[in-house]
């Protein structure tokens, strides 16, 4: 159950990202449904000039799941836009699972190129990998490194790229292709409905991943994890929905809002 914990949060970082960088400051709200229920649910306050931009999360499980693996957490995020590039400034995320607290606290330095973090509590390498230094030179947080698959989707209709991410507990590789145009239904009350722009995902672990687990990242494929770009109400490529598939299960979450 941590893994599908690990999964949800992961969406909803990645699906989060639905803003325009002309904002001043808007709140959005996701659910995330495994199976046929709302297993999670998140609310985010975005706040943006046209060099700076705040992203804070509230993310808490729901139902069944808040029942038997009670979660909830905030993240915090800051980007810096240079040279016409979003650049990581700072991250950090605090989340208590089944009344157990963790917090993490990353900034970047000598010119973003590395990272200085604090964990509490530090990962344990009896259960994890180690995250070698030797990894985290020019890495960026997951929230920046999708800022820069938005902005090229609309500017270019591609979202080709890699990252070497590192959010304070997991270091991996992400490569996002383009898989194709399609159109989807709004499958739920005030969810997104049009054409879309599927991008195929996949995750490469460096370091913090567990010791023992089922993933078999070699047999990723990069259809497994699809996420769907549609226009919001400023004629802008957003995230609206995210699918991924793993031996557990389908997890979809969704951008739930009034205008789209």
């Amino acid at each position: 159950m941590n893994k599908f914990l690990n999964v949800l949060i992961f969406l909803i970082i990645f699906s989060l990202l639905n803003f325009s960088a002309s904002s001043k400051q808007e709140n959005y709200y996701y659910e995330v449904q495994f199976g046929n229920l709302i297993v999670g649910k998140a609310e985010v306050l975005f706040r943006s000039t046209s060099q700076n931009l705040n992203i804070d999360i509230k993310s808490q499980t729901a139902g069944i799941l808040d029942v038997l693996y009670e979660y909830n957490g905030v993240l915090k995020s800051s980007s810096i836009k240079n040279k016409g590039t979003w650049l990581p400034n700072k991250f950090s995320a605090g989340g208590v699972f089944n009344k157990k607290k963790r917090t993490t606290d990353i900034t970047w330095v000598n010119d973003y190129k590395t990272v200085s973090y604090v964990n509490v509590p530090t990962i344990d390498l009896k259960k994890y990998h180690e995250v070698q230094k030797s990894s985290l030179i020019n890495v960026i947080d997951p929230i920046t490194a999708f800022m820069r698959v938005i902005e090229k989707i609309n500017e270019e209709y591609t979202c080709d790229q890699n990252f070497k991410v590192f959010d304070g507990r997991r270091r991996y590789d992400l490569e996002i292709k383009t898989i194709g145009n399609s159109t989807i239904d709004n499958d739920r009350p005030k969810s997104y409905k049009g054409d879309v722009l599927i991008c195929g995902l996949r995750v490469f672990p460096i370091g913090g991943h567990r010791l023992k687990t089922k993933w078999k990242p070699s047999e990723d494929k990069i259809s497994d994890i699809k996420v769907f770009f549609g226009k919001n109400q400023n004629k802008d490529y957003v995230p609206v929905r995210v699918q991924i598939e793993r031996w557990f299960g389908t997890v979809v979450i969704r951008l739930i809002r009034k205008t789209l």
